[in-house]
């Protein structure tokens, strides 16, 4: 009789369930089995396309089957796919009379082809393992799901880099171009975007960045930290980043509800960072009498043009717009 261990076992088993070959009782077990951890349909799923797309083997007696059982106990003992880490596994007795019959009354033919799957999942696991060691290249508009679990969105013109040994130590990845993160919190391992002479590292959030020319970093939950070797910045929801024109300093509005939008909640907000707010999301420099620049201003403005935007404060700060040289001054009303 060919004696399995309780991995082969479990296999067997379900290969003959998945063949419609299992008795009642067989059956009810491996209901049971499903039913004892939400990981078990997903591997009997995986199992049945295997089963499926397996190429139909020719096995002329006994030998064939226990080859390919022992080739199968070779790759565990290695701790390459193990299946030993699975819950509620078969203890199956037999009382079969034929020397080539399984425990579960499956024919050779069959139980060689189970070992074969399982050959294929130890392989597979395997290749998975390697792969996470290997830097991996995205390019393009596409939905990226990391293996902490974290999105990332690409534009058309961005490329991100996974480093080999992502999760290890730390969760490090190299961006170019445009990207959204929703990044998966976890404080043991920190996710650090490498931008080439400037990272992000982030404990837990929701942001967007663009690296394509000059940085601009938006964040829509949670905190991050920029930094470069002269300068770093704290970052949370709401704030925007953008490197000036010279690249040699960090600007920084904030109350920004969405950068795409050009959406801004200023309440009770003093007019200097109102207009530090508008200098960074529209591009331009903004100044104002000193006189001014303590005054609350309580607004909410949702893709309106700069101009606009200026023209009600100004309202609400009985001051006036200047037009001065490629930017605005708010002068107090005389």
């Amino acid at each position: 009789m060919t004696m399995l261990t309780p991995d082969e076992a479990l296999y067997a088993l379900l290969c003959k369930y998945l063949l419609k070959e299992a008795d009642s009782n067989e059956q009810q077990w491996v209901d049971t089995w499903l039913q004892a951890n939400p990981e078990h349909p997903v591997l009997l799923a995986s199992l049945d396309k295997l089963l499926r797309t397996a190429p139909e083997q020719e096995v002329q007696g006994a030998m064939d089957t226990e080859t390919a059982w022992r080739l199968l106990s070779s790759r565990m003992e290695e701790g390459v796919g193990s299946a030993s880490q699975l819950q509620s596994q078969p203890e199956i007795h037999s009382k079969s009379k034929s020397k080539t019959q399984s425990p579960f009354g499956l024919s050779p033919r069959w139980l060689a082809v189970a070992a074969s799957v399982c050959l294929l999942i130890s392989a597979g696991l395997w290749f998975m393992t390697r792969q996470s060691e290997r830097q991996i290249n995205y390019n393009g508009a596409q939905l990226v799901k990391l293996e902490d679990g974290s999105i990332v969105r690409l534009d058309p013109a961005a490329q991100l880099q996974v480093l080999s040994g992502f999760g290890k130590k730390d969760r490090k990845v190299i961006l170019k171009g445009k990207a959204e993160f929703d990044v998966t919190t976890d404080a043991a391992h920190p996710f650090i975007i490498d931008l080439g002479k400037q990272a992000i590292t982030v404990l837990g959030t929701r942001f967007s960045v663009d690296n394509s020319q000059q940085l601009r970093v938006f964040i829509h939950s949670g905190k991050i930290k920029v930094s470069r070797q002269q300068d770093s910045v704290i970052l949370t929801a709401g704030m925007l980043l953008e490197e000036d024109s010279s690249r040699q300093f960090y600007q920084v509005g904030a109350h920004i509800k969405d950068a795409a939008t050009q959406a801004v909640v200023f309440k009770d907000t003093p007019l200097r960072e109102v207009l530090q707010t508008i200098s960074v999301l529209y591009h331009v420099n903004v100044s104002a009498d000193a006189e001014l620049l303590d005054l609350p201003v309580t607004a909410t403005y949702t893709g309106e043009p700069v101009q606009n935007v200026l023209e009600a404060i100004a309202y609400l700060s009985n001051a006036n717009v200047v037009i001065k040289g490629a930017g605005y001054e708010l002068r107090r009303q005389e």
